[in-house]
């Protein structure tokens, strides 16, 4: 997997207003990355303790806020990637 080149997980995330799903989402996605893993949606679920609706819903709102983009290498599974906060925006807000 090629390393992003930031520290994967930013405390600044508590600071956007989100829902507990949604941090807590963004913990396993970082948590998994950490640990040099794909967080594709079987292995972010595999963690995960709520329903997969509330799972899917989280993940929605975390593209939206631009924290986590869905991404996908040649050939393999869509995974999730922490996004820098530096890209995070409020959606709809250009940028």
């Amino acid at each position: 997997m090629a390393q992003l080149g930031y520290r994967v997980m930013d405390t600044q995330i508590f600071n956007l207003g989100l829902s507990l799903e949604a941090n807590s989402a963004y913990i396993v996605v970082c948590s998994l990355m950490e640990d040099g893993l794909r967080a594709g949606l079987e292995t972010v679920a595999a963690r995960w303790n709520g329903t997969p609706e509330t799972l899917a819903a989280a993940l929605k709102e975390l593209a939206a806020w631009r924290v986590v983009e869905p991404r996908r290498d040649s050939g393999e599974d869509p995974f999730y990637a922490p996004n820098p906060a530096s890209l995070w925006r409020r959606p709809g807000q250009p940028g």
